[in-house]
């Protein structure tokens, strides 16, 4: 098994130049990540998938996830020409904004988007309401929040299959149509068959691709000590950045500044600032805001270089970015590995405890602020369980339900970047040398060593010829029974001889 330290050291062998140099050794990591992405994407390959769940989850009503037992419903109280939305009670989902923030709300029977969770008795819309007003004495409960739209995850880089495996089954005279797989249909078809928008069920038939989601990336940042008292010690460097988080997708990273602790016991103040220097940071919502105002909904998340050496200010190879956590409790505790995240009127964040640079908090995803969705098709509304969460340790959650119905996706995964000397690359490790013979390759061609160039490229082709003999992906072979349908009238067939039944 060959990590990015030893993969560095054969190209170096073979080259037979070997400066200790960490300009070079940061040269070369990157040469060595590209040709690695390179062999990635190549071919499908079946190492290069990954399972995962995606919960659906139902709509909220007036009369369901009620904090309080004891109120029998919600109601609902929005003003013509504004953008705040007022609930009566606490809808206990609302806990997690990620969930329902850019989902859609319909009252009276016209839908809205959700541009802020502020609470869980308080939503923003996108744009002002333009319906009848509605006042909490009024007991209006002709509202629903919809679940439209999912984030497929931050290393997608296709949606390989996705389906219900416990679709329900029934057998009577004979077998019925095995029909937990959800079809994928392109958006232009999808616009031809001119689908319902809101058509629900409690299973999904089928997916459909939306445009992709795309987060700014955030600009400048200042690095300064806090006025209030933490635990870091004099002498340390820090490499920090920032990002912008928005319905729980992150952006791309702003430009990195390196901090010096200069007193013992204080901290790191992040304040969070455009190209021009200028404060970034959402205006609080009031009355006038007709539209979504600049910033609004862009909350912001703090990342520290793991691969930096704190002692001397230097990196120790490509940066190696971790979200900075709460930090709080103990380390089994749930705020613990918590990203700590910035609300979007916040200017700045401090970090005053050592504790929330922590090694095993989340490592940041090189996507650019791109992210997929898709749109279920019926709109799932059903639900197979009910989740319980209680946080403990400064979590703000005493207990978080939520009713989901789960489904089963295979992606294609992006690689995780060899960014640490300890990094290995996914991939079967009796073909880690193809990723020496492709860098070698880009090297001498780089050089203008045409020969050289060429043998490495035989190399290259040849090994993956033999690795695309053992792990290419192969197309799924099945028998299938009939067509797809949007409807529920499905064929059964005879469960001994396959033959279909009236």
């Amino acid at each position: 098994m060959a990590n990015l330290k030893a993969l560095r050291e054969k190209v170096k062998n073979i080259t037979d130049y070997s400066p200790e140099l960490q300009q070079f050794n940061d040269q070369l990591d990157e040469l060595i990540n590209d040709a690695y992405y390179c062999i990635w994407t190549m071919k499908r390959w079946n190492f290069a998938s990954e399972l995962n769940f995606l919960r659906f989850h139902v709509d909220i009503t007036a009369t369901t996830d009620l904090e309080n037992a004891a109120t029998t419903a919600v109601y609902l109280a929005v003003t013509r020409g504004e953008r705040k939305v007022t609930l009566s009670a606490g809808i206990d989902r609302l806990h997690d904004p990620d969930i329902w923030e850019g989902q859609p709300i319909e009252i009276d029977t016209m839908e809205y988007t959700i541009s802020k969770v502020l609470s869980v008795t308080e939503l923003l819309l996108t744009e002002a309401y333009k319906g009848t007003t509605y006042t909490l004495a009024g007991k209006y409960t002709g509202w629903k929040i919809k679940k439209r739209f999912y984030d497929l995850p931050e290393n997608c880089l296709e949606l390989l299959y996705l389906g219900h495996r416990d679709y329900p089954y029934t057998s009577v005279t004979g077998s019925q149509n095995p029909y937990g797989k959800s079809t994928a249909i392109l958006p232009r078809r999808e616009e031809d068959l001119d689908l319902r928008v809101d058509y629900e069920n409690s299973y999904a038939e089928a997916y459909i691709t939306t445009p992709t989601i795309d987060i700014p990336p955030a600009e400048n940042i200042k690095l300064e000590e806090t006025e209030t008292a933490g635990n870091f010690v004099t002498g340390k460097h820090y490499e920090i950045c920032w990002a912008f988080v928005k319905d729980g997708k992150v952006g791309g990273l702003s430009e990195p500044k390196v901090y010096t602790i200069a007193n013992n016991n204080k901290g790191i103040k992040v304040s969070f600032l455009g190209w021009d220097d200028l404060v970034i940071q959402a205006d609080t919502y009031n009355t006038a805001d007709k539209v979504a105002t600049q910033w609004e909904g862009y909350r912001k998340v703090v990342y520290w270089n793991k691969n930096f050496d704190q002692n001397t200010g230097e990196r120790k190879g490509l940066p190696c970015w971790l979200a900075v956590t709460k930090g709080g409790g103990t380390r089994n505790s749930s705020a613990y590995l918590e990203v700590a995240i910035s609300p979007d009127t916040s200017a700045f964040q401090e970090i005053l405890n050592i504790n929330q640079l922590d090694n095993g908090s989340k490592r940041y995803i090189e996507i650019d602020g791109i992210h997929q969705q898709i749109r279920p098709y019926p709109r799932v509304n059903g639900f197979d369980f009910e989740v319980v969460q209680i946080k403990d340790g400064g979590g703000t959650i005493t207990t978080f339900h939520d009713y989901v119905r789960e489904g089963i996706m295979r992606i294609y995964k992006k690689p995780q970047d060899l960014l640490l000397s300890t990094d290995v690359p996914q991939m079967p490790y009796e073909f880690h040398q193809l990723i020496v013979y492709k860098a070698l390759e880009d090297i001498y061609l780089k050089l203008g060593q045409q020969q050289l160039a060429t043998t490495y490229e035989r190399k290259y082709l040849k090994e993956i010829t033999v690795l695309a003999k053992r792990y290419v992906d192969k197309v799924d072979q099945r028998v299938r029974r009939g067509q797809f349908h949007f409807a529920h009238s499905r064929p059964t067939y005879d469960g001994t001889t396959l033959r279909r039944l009236p």
